[in-house]
């Protein structure tokens, strides 16, 4: 057993069979949050569910086909009308596609990125340790948006030429515009950018499988309310595994209402795009009515403390 911080979680890595004697009644170590399998082995999945482990992907990543001109015409109906209407408020704004980046505005950006992600509950901020790689290597695009005031708002985009990808990185829009729908015109943007460029695909970056700790669930809705389907991402960096089976024993540390997408039943779901049972935690009743999107084949609420 190894018991790690993750940014304020507190976590037991365990094999399969410590896993199984936790949830037999064997006490936890004090004060951990989650008891976690890291790639758990095929002959254990269904004792682990029966024992109330979530098993899933670590890491997943939200990909759309560009689909040449029609990427919009596909959302539902609300959908559309909301970006439509965040490219009208936009449209009063300066906007930017940069290419290559400058130092200058990467750095304004950086720091928009930087007040975003001090506002967050448990925020991370990975890109400012990247800057000067995102500024040499030279396969970043970037879309600005400014008002009076300076940077309303930005989306960091890599290209993949070999693959015919684009990974919308990292964004930042100031509270003020965030909530007059910015962030869906500048990553309708950067769609249209790479849609012009010739790439086939677009990713909405990699979130951890634990929606209510780094990533909320309204990020996750987000994402899947503009089209984007989650797939099991490879590991990567400090992320050694690829799936894991989750015990959450506690939501101290997280969010009130936790997401979490399992594998339904004995598949992998790691050779094509899989369908998802969501696991729901909360500490009290949720109306999960908006989460009916076509990767969810099934969902799962259990109230946890």
């Amino acid at each position: 057993m190894e018991i790690h911080d993750d940014f304020g979680l507190s976590v037991a890595l365990v094999s399969a069979e410590e896993a199984l004697a936790l949830a037999g009644g064997r006490e936890p170590p004090p004060g951990v949050n989650v008891v976690r399998v890291p790639d758990p082995p095929a002959d254990s999945w269904i004792d682990l569910a029966r024992a109330g482990f979530v098993r899933k992907p670590s890491w997943v990543t939200w990909v759309s086909p560009v689909y040449g001109e029609d990427w919009l015409a596909r959302m539902p109906k609300k959908v559309r009308y909301d970006i439509r209407h965040a490219q009208r408020v936009a449209a009063g704004l300066r906007q930017v596609v940069e290419q290559p980046l400058t130092p200058a505005a990467l750095d304004e950006f950086l720091a928009l990125y930087g007040r975003v992600v001090a506002a967050m509950p448990h925020g991370v901020g990975f890109a400012p340790s990247l800057r000067d790689g995102i500024l040499a290597e030279g396969r970043h695009y970037a879309i600005y948006a400014y008002d009076e005031d300076g940077m309303a708002g930005g989306c960091l985009c890599l290209e993949n030429p070999p693959e015919g990808t684009v990974r919308l990185r990292f964004s930042a829009v100031s509270p003020a515009w965030r909530e007059r729908g910015l962030a869906r015109a500048l990553y309708a943007e950067a769609v249209d950018v790479a849609r012009r460029k010739g790439h086939r695909r677009v990713t909405l970056g990699n979130d951890p499988n634990l929606y209510g700790h780094i990533p909320q669930p309204g990020l996750f809705a987000f994402k899947a309310r503009l089209g984007f389907t989650p797939v099991p991402a490879e590991p990567f960096g400090v992320n050694r595994w690829g799936d894991e089976a989750d015990l959450l024993l506690s939501l101290d540390g997280l969010n009130d209402l936790v997401l979490m997408l399992g594998y339904p039943g004995d598949v992998s779901g790691r050779d094509d795009p899989p369908g998802y049972r969501l696991e729901v935690r909360s500490r009290r009743p949720a109306d999960l009515g908006g989460c009916d999107f076509p990767f969810i084949l099934g969902t799962r609420h259990r109230l946890t403390s």
